[in-house]
């Protein structure tokens, strides 16, 4: 009982129903027009009909008077049912025939006829003056209209009883069929959902309608959210991995302080190693927090017109000693003018992040090359290196969370850089653009929309 009535309340039902409603009431208004249409057509024709009958008659009265009338009204009758009756100017009778009382209260007058026409018959009453101001009156019944007006009233019944059947098994063809994508979207998620398998897609159709559409988008849902899942679960094997390493240090400085067994010094050390390894540990989750939240769309910006020229050079500035420790120089080609509308600490973060890795990736006697010009309405910085390079596989994945090529392995991060790059320089609405061949080198570009000059 419980499933019919959830089958009843289902949208099919509805949709069902409303259909047949609707086609229903759109047949019924229709056949009130086409009915009230025949019978006017029928009105008409049954009114001229009297009118040619009743000039027959005033042609006879006129030419022979009440003899006349009486031989044509017997030899020529318009219907079993008749009635010819003549009046004086003040509606007088002076002569009348008729084949029964019907007919002759049908050719009388409102006032004399005081009872109603009979409710069956189709009456048809003419009225026409005569000479001496009197009125010749006929009064028949209209056969053929009423004969007709039956067979109309009785093949509409058979119609509406068949239009109304085919209302209702039209009504559960086409909303099954119409709602097949959606049962079938249904069905699908209800199975995501029990098993939590998001290979799971939807068959769908060729056609390019709404439902279809829909069936398509919730398949590239399921895509994405599976890619989702995957990248995060690739994040937490990177992460794990990552963090083992810090933690274990952590644990066994910490044992080592708690010893008590080393020297004062080697104390201070094992808990400046602590210090250092939880500073690494927060510099990594801070850094996976602010790329969910730019890729959310949810990091907070302190947006200014600022130089991105002076920021670039600040972030040079930093890791000069590095890259002079390591033998790398860099080289900067940096032009005035470049006025960016953006957070400075966050684009401070990307131009640090590409100077970090080109010095980082950049053998001994390499160069970085670091510039900043104006292409139009971007603002674009460029850094471009003379290190290992990036493999062609490994390209479209170094922007992934975490991810570390085999070949920079053995360089100190987190993996995090590029991925924070590539989100922030999204949230502000630019681009970053990634060019590298193995072993030549690698090259940045950042494009951030330039601040619109004022007048």
């Amino acid at each position: 009982m419980g499933h019919r009535s959830r089958a009843w309340r289902s949208l099919s039902a509805r949709l069902a129903l409303w259909y047949v409603v609707v086609t229903v009431v759109s047949f019924l208004l229709a056949a009130t027009v086409f009915a009230a249409r025949v019978r006017e057509s029928l009105e008409l024709a049954g009114n001229r009909s009297a009118s040619g009958v009743l000039e027959r008659y005033r042609q006879a009265f006129e030419a022979g008077g009440t003899t006349a009338l009486r031989s044509l009204f017997d030899c020529s009758p318009a219907s079993p049912q008749r009635a010819l009756r003549l009046t004086d100017e003040k509606d007088v009778e002076l002569f009348e025939l008729a084949s029964d009382d019907g007919s002759r209260r049908a050719a009388a007058s409102p006032e004399e006829r005081g009872k109603p026409l009979p409710p069956s018959p189709e009456w048809r009453v003419a009225r026409t003056a005569v000479s001496q101001q009197r009125t010749l009156s006929i009064a028949f019944r209209d056969e053929g209209s009423d004969e007709l007006w039956r067979r109309l009233r009785g093949t509409s019944i058979a119609i509406f009883g068949f239009g109304l059947a085919f209302a209702i098994l039209g009504a559960m063809f086409i909303t099954r069929r119409t709602l097949r994508p959606v049962t079938a979207l249904v069905s699908a998620t209800r199975r995501v959902v029990e098993s939590g398998d998001l290979a799971l897609r939807v068959d769908t159709r060729a056609s390019t309608d709404e439902l279809s559409q829909l069936s398509r988008l919730f398949n590239h849902m399921q895509s994405k959210n599976e890619e989702l899942v995957k990248a995060m679960r690739e994040s937490l094997d990177y992460v794990a991995h990552d963090l083992r390493t810090p933690l274990t240090r952590l644990r066994a400085g910490a044992e080592l302080a708690l010893r008590g067994a080393g020297s004062a010094e080697e104390s201070r050390e094992a808990l400046a190693d602590i210090v250092e390894e939880t500073d690494r540990v927060l510099g990594m989750l801070t850094t996976l927090t602010d790329i969910v939240e730019a890729e959310a769309g949810a990091m907070r910006l302190d947006r200014h017109d600022e130089d991105l020229g002076q920021i670039v050079r600040e972030a040079v500035e930093l890791y000069d000693f590095v890259a002079s420790e390591g033998g790398v120089a860099i080289v900067t080609h940096i032009d005035s003018g470049v006025s960016v509308h953006v957070d400075r600490r966050r684009i401070s973060q990307v131009a640090a992040n590409l100077v970090d890795n080109a010095v980082k990736y950049t053998p001994t006697g390499g160069r970085v090359e670091v510039s900043v010009v104006a292409d139009g309405g971007w603002g674009v910085l460029r850094i471009s290196d003379t290190g290992i390079g990036i493999a062609p596989e490994d390209q479209p994945r170094v922007w992934d969370r975490l991810f570390r090529a085999d070949r920079s392995r053995g360089e100190r991060g987190l993996g995090l850089g590029l991925s924070l790059v590539r989100a922030v320089v999204a949230v502000h609405g630019g681009l970053v653009r990634l060019e590298s061949e193995l072993g030549s080198g690698t090259t940045f570009e950042v494009h951030l929309a330039r601040t619109p000059a004022r007048e």
